[in-house]
């Protein structure tokens, strides 16, 4: 039986772009890379990995997109889709004042948005979080940023934890970021390829 995993990608900055920027073949970089991370965490030859949660949280606009994988539909493993499906849940929330509540709207079938006025509430947002159980994974060039190292290998039950990625160029900023939101929480700091 495979149990449902849960990812955070923290995102500092991200550029506008249109369906017409995807259509003529001129996605920004950026984009592109999200979509290689939403790629990876559903597409499975030609179906959908069901039991995997994607939440996607974009610092400068407090929003936080959810894609669930039990409800997602439309979702292709090219990125013209995922860029597509990724900027119609951005569309849906921002510029919309109507959109102030702070429930979950569908943008579509498994995507869902949400504002957040405040960060510290992404977790209470994350289904199925243990908050013990956090991994954030980074890499570091200084040893001394980080809380405890862990590795893959010491992961007994995977689903029981909640990846967090920061997706920005200083992943030492969005470390601290955590530490100041979750203070209490242990956060497990997951070492790639770190430099010594």
């Amino acid at each position: 039986m495979i149990n449902l995993v849960n990812f955070l990608i923290l995102i500092e900055k991200f550029p506008k772009f249109s369906k017409s920027d995807v259509d003529v073949g001129k996605t920004p970089i950026y984009v592109y890379n999200l979509c290689s991370i939403i790629r990876e965490s559903f597409c499975l030859s030609y179906s959908i990995r069901k039991n995997n949660n994607l939440y996607l949280y974009f610092k400068a606009l407090q929003l936080l997109i959810k894609y669930e994988g039990k409800k997602l539909r439309f979702l292709g493993s090219d990125e013209r889709s995922q860029a597509i499906l990724l900027n119609k849940a951005l569309e849906k929330i921002i510029g919309n004042d109507k959109l102030q509540t702070q429930e979950w709207e569908k943008s579509t079938p498994g995507i869902f948005v949400k504002r957040l006025s405040n960060s510290g509430f992404i977790l209470e947002n994350i289904n199925n979080i243990l908050h013990n159980k956090i991994v954030f994974i980074a890499e570091f060039e200084n040893k001394n940023l980080y809380l405890d190292v862990i590795n893959l290998d010491d992961l007994d039950d995977m689903s029981e934890y909640c990846y967090i990625f920061p997706y920005s160029q200083n992943s030492q900023s969005s470390l601290r970021f955590l530490q100041v939101l979750w203070p209490s929480i242990i956060i497990f700091a997951l070492s790639l390829g770190l430099r010594s």
